[in-house]
């Protein structure tokens, strides 16, 4: 199952217009081994290479900005361990995101539309808002869209969007990372 999973999502992306990536805790190195979690990134990264993406995560331990992945395609409004600025802390500023949250909404306009597809990577329930539920929405308002849920315990579905989505119960970076023919 592994294998015609990685296999639709290639093909998914390919034919895509545009490519939404949500990036969740499991790829947090304090889910996962920080050599996995970039080795995931990779493949990730190669996934998207040559492709219109933007990406999404809640992570603050800053590892997607020593990835591969184009930074100036990533948004992370939960904050940075390395400036001490998250969103746990009582003192946090949300002003130093919102130029790439500004970048962020104005790609999502250009969606409308448009054949997307949308990987939700590890997503659970820390900050619904941010991804989770966002997503959900855009995936119910934008007919072309289809997304991948791929997450160890919290894969579900909602019902209005079930015929456009994908739910695999399996870990994200085990995913990526499992051996044979690669998601690219």
């Amino acid at each position: 199952m592994t294998e015609e999973i990685k296999q639709e999502i290639q093909k998914c992306v390919q034919e895509a217009d545009l490519v939404l990536v949500g990036i969740g805790t499991e790829f947090h190195k304090k889910n996962a081994a920080q050599e996995e979690i970039m080795e995931a990134y990779q493949k990730l990264a190669d996934l998207l290479k040559e492709k219109n993406y933007f990406l999404l995560t809640v992570n603050t331990d800053d590892l997607i900005f020593e990835s591969a992945i184009d930074a100036e395609r990533v948004v992370a409004p939960c904050g940075s361990d390395k400036t001490g600025n998250v969103v746990t802390n009582d003192d946090y500023d949300e002003s130093w995101y919102m130029p790439q949250w500004e970048k962020y909404t104005k790609w999502l306009q250009g969606t409308v539309n448009k054949n997307v597809c949308i990987l939700e990577l590890g997503v659970g329930f820390e900050y619904p808002t941010v991804i989770r539920f966002a997503f959900e929405k855009i995936v119910y308002f934008n007919q072309k869209c289809h997304m991948y849920r791929i997450h160890e315990k919290f894969a579900q579905l909602t019902p209005e969007i079930k015929e456009r989505t994908t739910a695999v119960k399996e870990n994200a970076v085990k995913l990526l990372l499992e051996d044979g023919e690669d998601v690219r």
